[in-house]
């Protein structure tokens, strides 16, 4: 799952449980609140707001035109943030991530590299944290842990992702650019 801010995870949150009930939101958004409104609007624009000219069959006929229309509207806003949602998940992207770990092979996501060790942990370190060993603080170090936990708390979010981990203990690693094997900071989780 991507990185959110206050904003879109109350998006995310919100469409998590509203896209289940697809038909209901294509109906109420694109019938009740764009279809007979509009329709209801062109029968009197039509009729140029005067009692004379309304006509019972042509005000069905208008309301039964717009809210077919309505469907079509409100499925393509339904689509639309439903891709905004799926863009926001990264379900794709992990599920395969999933298989990749599966296999034995390292996964790149984002900022983390993740892989399995010895079919109990899993490995995760950094990829964008570039010090030299003079630079590397304590303090710089707990922060970058901090980043790396942090991220991989965010990708736990996903359902899938979260059953694959539980089965792992998880070790958390910083590294420096320097090429070295042993990581500058780590610990167990």
């Amino acid at each position: 799952m991507k990185e959110l801010n206050a904003k879109q995870e109350k998006f995310y949150n919100q469409w998590k449980v509203r896209r289940t009930k697809k038909f209901s939101y294509i109906f109420l958004h694109g019938t009740v609140f764009w279809g007979i409104p509009t329709g209801l609007l062109f029968f009197l624009l039509e009729s140029h707001f005067n009692r004379e000219n309304m006509d019972l069959f042509n005000f069905i006929l208008s309301l039964f035109v717009f809210s077919i229309g309505g469907l079509f509207f409100g499925l393509s806003q339904y689509k639309q943030i439903d891709n905004t949602y799926l863009y926001l998940n990264d379900d794709k992207k992990i599920l395969d991530g999933i298989r990749i770990l599966e296999t034995g092979k390292v996964w790149n996501y984002e900022n983390l590299i993740i892989k399995r060790e010895d079919n109990t942990t899993l490995v995760v370190k950094n990829n964008l944290f570039w010090f030299e060993d003079a630079n590397a603080l304590s303090e710089n170090l707990e922060e970058c842990l901090n980043i790396v936990l942090k991220d991989f708390e965010r990708l736990k979010k996903n359902p899938d992702f979260d059953v694959f981990s539980s089965e792992y203990k998880v070790k958390a690693q910083v590294y420096n650019n320097s090429e070295k094997e042993k990581p500058l900071i780590e610990i167990n989780m």
